[in-house]
């Protein structure tokens, strides 16, 4: 268990803007019997990379016109018993901090988890957060809503990436994959980034280049777009679906 003096501030940034604590299972109980209400239930945590972006985020989000009608939190590693039961009711997920549960009528209808955190601004992750609300938290479920993805933005399609092949010579294509998946075929023309070219396109390379990159199944082309973007690269996008899907078209 963590000291409770060291987590105390970083209880407050959420108490003082109106976030009740859940200490123990019976409070989570209470909480999800509350069955008529919508509630937001935040995993706090000591994780730095992740919680330093995650507590701004959900402070953030409360400036949204459209809230849960309970909002409130948990630690990790010190509330121990809340934390245990709160991840009884997030059905599917596995455990996970930070995260962020929301509840409509008793039944999680979303959920950040902490790789979903993890790297991302707080103004991406408000905007995620805020069309959750947006969609549950209304009298009514609106369907019209989109909850915000920011890794679609990242991505365009095979097809999308052939047209834009075909516009511009000077589009980098990087294949992010491991020597024995390219042994097994690649798209013409892409570059297979070692560590070596890494270090000279983050180093040298102009920040307004078009580039794709692309990996078997596209998870990892998400992550490495994500890092040139991180970077200050500006028109870089992550084939969706990889090789897999190049290949198959």
């Amino acid at each position: 268990m963590y000291d409770p003096l060291m987590v105390q501030p970083l209880r407050d940034e959420l108490t003082r803007v109106g976030f009740s604590e859940l200490r123990t299972a019976e409070a989570m109980d209470a909480l999800m019997a509350q069955k008529e209400k919508t509630s937001l239930v935040f995993i706090n945590s000591i994780c730095g990379c992740a919680a330093g972006v995650a507590r701004p985020t959900v402070v953030g989000s409360l400036k949204n016109e459209i809230l849960p009608e309970n909002l409130t939190t948990a630690f990790a590693g010190n509330d121990v018993e809340a934390v245990a039961r709160a991840r009884e009711y997030f059905v599917g997920y596995p455990p996970s901090s930070p995260c962020m549960a929301l509840f409509r009528e008793g039944q999680l209808v979303h959920m950040i988890e902490r790789h979903q955190i993890e790297g991302q601004t707080v103004e991406v992750l408000t905007k995620m957060l805020t069309s959750a609300y947006n969609k549950y938290c209304g009298e009514k479920i609106d369907e019209s809503v989109e909850i915000y993805d920011p890794v679609a933005e990242l991505q365009i399609t095979v097809q999308e990436a052939r047209e834009r092949l075909s516009a511009n010579s000077e589009l980098a294509l990087l294949d992010v994959r491991g020597p024995h998946e390219i042994e097994r075929g690649k798209i013409e023309g892409a570059l297979s980034v070692d560590n070596e070219l890494g270090q000279q396109i983050v180093s040298s390379w102009p920040r307004d280049r078009e580039i794709i990159v692309y990996c078997e199944h596209g998870d990892r082309s998400v992550q490495a777009t994500q890092f040139l973007m991180q970077s200050g690269f500006e028109n870089v996008h992550s084939l969706k679906g990889g090789f897999a899907v190049w290949s198959e078209t």
